[in-house]
């Protein structure tokens, strides 16, 4: 595969991560799915076939997510916070959002044992928060390069 049909497909696959996601809790599944995509090599068009909802871990990310947005925005906008403070709290938003990309590969008893963030796929999450929020149509996509990325960093 050239680079180009490699990137074409990142783009696609985070545009079908996207529509699945609309309904917020099924997030966590079409994140597992493109990750599952990614690993296996597979044609990017087998994404809907690979595609498994898992209502429960996808309710809880959903909640875990919007817990960690929220916190952010209010951190970086509305609360007269100290810098160390501010820097406290990105950093353990990344970390916790790093740990949140690495788990839907897994199983729940993988998911239980805690392991750090990866530093890699943090500064990935960071540089994608700071994409989308420099240009927002960039929400349609940007869960490509992520699974691109989740995948990359993943051990063994």
């Amino acid at each position: 595969m050239s680079r180009v049909e490699v990137l074409a497909d990142t783009l696609l696959l985070g545009l079908f991560v996207f529509v699945a996601s609309l309904p917020v809790v099924t997030a966590f599944s079409a994140f597992g799915a493109a990750r599952e995509v990614v690993r296996c090599e597979l044609p990017v068009g087998r994404f809907w076939s690979v595609l498994r909802v898992r209502w429960v871990p996808g309710i809880a990310f959903a909640v875990l997510g919007l817990v960690l947005v929220i916190d952010v925005v209010v951190v970086v906008t509305v609360l007269p916070a100290p810098l160390p403070v501010r820097v406290a709290v990105l950093t353990a938003s990344a970390a916790i959002g790093a740990w949140m990309l690495a788990q839907p590969g897994r199983r729940w008893r993988g998911a239980l044992k805690f392991e750090a963030p990866r530093p890699m796929l943090m500064a990935a999450l960071v540089v994608a928060a700071v994409l989308v929020w420099a240009l927002p149509p960039l929400v349609l996509v940007i869960a490509g390069p992520l699974a691109l990325a989740a995948e990359g960093t993943r051990e063994g």
